[in-house]
């Protein structure tokens, strides 16, 4: 009967960690909260970030999530990374993070520059992306906050999640493979 128990104790455990997996920093604000675009500017102004990609991003601060969405009005991930580097340089990203990925230059993330694209996900792939900002910073469409920026190296759920980053050359309609 114990054999029996301990594997069956084990196989629960599991299972209800893998249920319920911790996200601090990702959803601690559900609920009723609204981004305020206008407490992300000071961090704009603070990192290397380029005054052309500043400007840029500003409007977008506190545009909502949406699935499949890539304008002002409601956004997801790779959209808003699509729009972004569209109006950067004029560079055509896939609507699609782990399509997105498999094109560029790599780049370490010691190495990483304003307007970098950075990529996160898990086992199954590559699920989520947003902009290097520099000072350690990055902007993205959180499912919970919408368009934000995240410190990664103080976030232990994107910390954990980065996969790596890939460089667009800017002004280019075809993309390096």
């Amino acid at each position: 009967m114990f054999k029996r128990l301990v594997p069956l104790t084990m196989c629960s455990a599991i299972f209800m960690a893998c249920a319920f997996p911790e996200r601090t920093g990702y959803d601690r604000d559900l609920g009723g909260w609204k981004p305020s675009p206008s407490r992300h500017l000071n961090t704009l102004a603070s990192g290397q970030s380029n005054s052309r990609l500043t400007e840029i991003i500003k409007p977008w601060l506190g545009t909502p999530y949406k699935y499949g969405k890539h304008d002002r009005s409601g956004t997801d991930c790779s959209g808003f990374v699509q729009a972004i580097m569209d109006s950067l340089g004029g560079i055509k990203l896939p609507h699609n993070s782990a399509q997105a990925y498999e094109k560029g230059v790599e780049i370490d993330k010691e190495n990483l520059i304003a307007g970098d694209v950075v990529f996160f996900g898990s086992l199954w792939g590559i699920d989520h992306s947003g902009l290097w900002l520099g000072d350690g910073k990055f902007v993205h469409a959180s499912t919970s906050k919408g368009v934000t920026i995240t410190h990664l190296d103080s976030d232990p759920y994107w910390t954990r999640r980065y996969q790596g980053a890939r460089r667009f050359a800017m002004g280019s309609q075809e993309i390096p493979e």
